[in-house]
């Protein structure tokens, strides 16, 4: 027998969540959705790039959800941008019996969007949100070798790192490190207007954001447009961290050094489905954890936006 998984979005990220299966030990029968042929013939050169030389999984690819005979579907990744994601995870869950539900961030760009994820995902036995460093075996490895943490003070300091759709990842990072839930988020340092992002239609905002948790713990992210060293540094009582992601080197404050990757999605994939089918659960936060974060995020970005910006907007443009 073998498990069904389909990916909705066949772009940049699908195509690497497709080629992690590759890696799976349990036989798949992989669906890629997407509408834009283009994506589709990318993801299949990804796919044969990786190959199987086993031969356990078989690969279809379709144009629209629509197109599936059989609606029985073990876990959905939904990698699609954020525009529309919550409408269409509504449509899915009407069409399909699913399963397990694996969701990129951001969730959704609204409160009344992230509302309705929420509602309709509510009764599944599984939702999870892709914010992966508790997957990653190097950060595991560095969360192991730090005792009593909480509360921390983690700080992130970088050039022009996506600060607006990267900030959930370490939102919540401090949850996982700390075990405390959010209180408030603070804009007031981030820079008096926003600006074009990279990907078309989409926007960003240099500057300072910070939050801060149930138990004392702190959080502060700072984008720039100087050239600065991408940095995260994590200080508990007892032990500080210097972690050099892009480098690959966590150093302890008494000296230890620690290598390691953040591992590519491409990387995660194979064992991340293997734990929701074999246990019914996995190590990403899942969608009630994720969802707290994003609505205390995506309520102080908005208050922020419709306080600079001329075009005033219920939907933050961020992915």
């Amino acid at each position: 027998m073998k498990y069904r998984v389909a990916i909705i979005g066949a772009g940049q990220l699908g195509s690497r969540y497709l080629q992690g299966m590759a890696s799976c030990k349990l036989p798949l029968d992989i669906i890629v959705i997407d509408p834009n042929k283009e994506s589709l013939i990318q993801a299949q050169e990804r796919w044969n790039e990786v190959g199987t030389v086993d031969n356990i999984h078989s690969v279809e690819f379709l144009k629209s959800h629509k197109d599936l005979n059989n609606k029985l579907i073990d876990v959905v990744i939904v990698s699609t941008n954020s525009t529309g994601r919550a409408d269409l995870i509504v449509e899915l869950s009407n069409q399909m019996e699913i399963r397990y539900w694996v969701i990129e961030k951001v969730l959704a760009q609204s409160i009344d969007e992230l509302n309705l994820i929420s509602d309709k995902l509510q009764n599944y036995p599984g939702a999870w949100v892709n914010t992966p460093r508790r997957m990653i075996k190097w950060h595991q490895e560095i969360i192991a070798s730090t005792p009593n943490r909480s509360p921390i003070t983690c700080m992130v300091n970088g050039k022009d790192w996506g600060l607006a759709c990267n900030a959930i990842h370490f939102l919540d990072l401090v949850v996982w490190w700390s075990g405390e839930k959010i209180v408030s988020i603070q804009t007031d340092q981030l820079d008096p207007q926003w600006h074009k992002a990279k990907r078309d239609g989409y926007w960003e905002i240099f500057g300072t954001l910070s939050a801060l948790y149930s138990n004392g713990s702190s959080l502060t992210l700072n984008s720039s447009l100087d050239d600065i060293e991408y940095q995260v540094s994590i200080k508990t009582e007892a032990i500080e961290w210097d972690i050099q992601e892009l480098n690959g080197i966590a150093t302890r404050s008494d000296g230890k050094e620690f290598p390691g990757k953040l591992e590519d999605q491409s990387e995660i994939t194979g064992r991340l489905i293997e734990l929701i089918l074999n246990t019914g659960s996995c190590e990403l936060p899942d969608l009630e954890t994720s969802a707290c974060l994003h609505m205390k995020l995506l309520g102080a970005l908005l208050d922020d936006w419709n306080l600079k910006m001329s075009d005033k907007c219920t939907k933050l443009p961020i992915t």
